[in-house]
């Protein structure tokens, strides 16, 4: 979807200018036609419009909180995966002793190259699709593993030690791919937030309009805060960008840890 695609193009920075133009663009309007509406109708008593502005600050409340629940929970999904995966490599490297000797010492040789090929620093290496490529490439190698050895008939119980830990650090590619790099908000949820924003922020401005209060302090006030709520969101949608990421140091202590065991074969 165009929307999808659109909202994950955007800069974060560029996103908290645009929220705090939202905000001041939607008050403004709203203080205007509400002096407007004061000048031309003249009403004996000011019309009282607090009801609609708290329904639809509540709204827009609870689309809030629905938002920011949804990226926070694949926040901590992302790092639970993240250790899983991390446990796996190392149940995987372990349980390779059940492996004839030559398959041992290739298949720790993969765990470890595949361990140096996932510790990577999120804001300085990119996240391509080759890197992507040869994490799978030292998966088959090490699935072929298992198939010379279903072939020459090794015991199915020592062999299954070794299969079990493996697919698990399949699985868990597989899973932290679709979860850091597939799942995002979707793109309808962006536009109905800031749609149900841009709404209340208008309906505040044409309460100050009305009632000739409200100050540039407080619009700036508004927008601010409800642009630092929306960053704060879209940072953690966002697993490679930004400044709350999922701290990758498990999987670079498991990589010295591994090269400490093989240097001490």
């Amino acid at each position: 979807m165009i929307a999808d695609e659109l909202f994950q193009r955007i800069p974060l920075a560029a996103i908290y200018l645009f929220t705090v133009f939202v905000v001041l663009a939607a008050i403004g309007l709203g203080w205007l036609l509400g002096r407007h509406y004061i000048r031309t109708v003249r009403p004996e008593k000011e019309p009282s419009i607090g009801s609609a502005v708290t329904a639809t600050l509540g709204l827009l409340a609870f689309l809030l909180a629905f938002t920011f629940n949804m990226t926070a929970s694949r926040y901590n999904e992302r790092k639970a995966l993240l250790l899983n995966e991390v446990n796996a490599i190392h149940t995987a490297y372990l349980h390779a002793d059940f492996l004839t000797p030559d398959a041992t010492r290739k298949a720790q040789k993969l765990l470890i190259e595949y361990t140096e090929l996932r510790d990577f620093k999120v804001h300085e290496t990119e996240i391509t699709a080759e890197a992507l490529a040869q994490s799978v490439a030292i998966q088959n190698q090490l699935w072929r593993l298992v198939e010379q050895h279903v072939a020459q008939g090794y015991n199915p119980g020592y062999l299954r030690q070794f299969v079990e830990p493996v697919s698990s650090v399949i699985n868990f590619h597989n899973s932290r791919v679709v979860v850091g790099l597939g799942y995002r908000i979707p793109g309808p949820i962006w536009i109905a937030l800031y749609f149900l924003t841009g709404l209340a922020m208008f309906a505040i401005g044409f309460q100050f309009g009305i009632s000739r209060l409200g100050s540039v302090q407080v619009a700036l006030t508004l927008g601010l805060t409800f642009a630092t709520v929306i960053l704060l969101i879209a940072d953690l949608d966002r697993a490679t960008e930004g400044l709350i990421i999922v701290d990758q140091s498990p999987m670079g202590e498991m990589k010295q840890v591994l090269q400490q065991q093989q240097s001490g074969r």
